[in-house]
């Protein structure tokens, strides 16, 4: 617990402790890249997110566990096999082996889950959604924002535009992904979400250790730039 310490003390320095209208940032919704959210700092173990989350974050869930839907998704390719081609297969296959060391769970208060992924045991991806109001990046909370305004926000933070593909807006430098503030249309175009947008309210930050980068799925993606 004394990295734990470490860590989050390293997190709160990134951030002025004021926002823009004099208000105080919550630490433990600080967006810090490559680290974590607040007291969720990527490395802990399912055991130690418990010790950290009630009642900040909600009450962990049961592990469901990789290697399990990884045995899924065999059991499914040997029931439907004769209707799969060979791609299907391999792509099912390659999925399946990627689940084998990929752990989830929720963190669940007043109905408002957390999302999160570990990886060989340790905690690798955390994902809130726009019920989480406090959440902060750089003295902003994203979820009271314009969408363009977040893009914007992220797109200086990684130094670079982001790649998009359907509503999922990514930002290598950063580790971090975007869902439902852009949209990509079907000839290529990339627009932020306007709030009058169904798909606005369902609006997520998905933060991670390493970027998420599939070789099979790059060529999905668009770069764009909102500055």
């Amino acid at each position: 617990m004394a990295v734990l310490a470490c860590l989050l003390a390293a997190a709160s320095a990134l951030a002025d402790p004021l926002g823009r209208q004099g208000t105080v940032m919550n630490p433990d919704w600080l967006v810090a890249p490559r680290i974590g959210i607040g007291r969720l700092v990527f490395g802990l173990t399912p055991e130690e997110i418990a010790a950290v989350a009630d009642p900040v974050y909600g009450a962990p869930s049961p592990l469901i566990r990789g290697a399990q839907a990884a045995a899924d998704v065999d059991a499914m390719i040997a029931k439907l096999g004769p209707s799969l081609s060979a791609a299907d297969i391999s792509a099912m296959r390659q999925a399946a082996t990627d689940l084998v060391s990929l752990d989830r769970q929720n963190l669940e208060k007043d109905r408002t889950p957390i999302l999160l992924e570990y990886r060989d045991g340790r905690l690798d991806g955390v994902t809130v959604e726009a019920r989480h109001a406090e959440t902060h990046f750089r003295n902003e909370r994203i979820f009271t924002l314009k969408a363009r305004e977040v893009l914007r926000l992220f797109e200086r933070a990684n130094g670079a535009p982001g790649r998009f593909r359907s509503t999922e807006a990514a930002f290598d430098n950063l580790a971090v992904s975007l869902f439902s503030f852009s949209r990509v249309s079907p000839d290529g175009k990339v627009q932020a979400v306007r709030e009058d947008d169904p798909d606005f309210t369902g609006r997520s930050v998905t933060l991670r250790r390493e970027p998420y980068r599939p070789a099979n799925e790059m060529d999905r993606f668009v770069t764009a730039s909102f500055e």
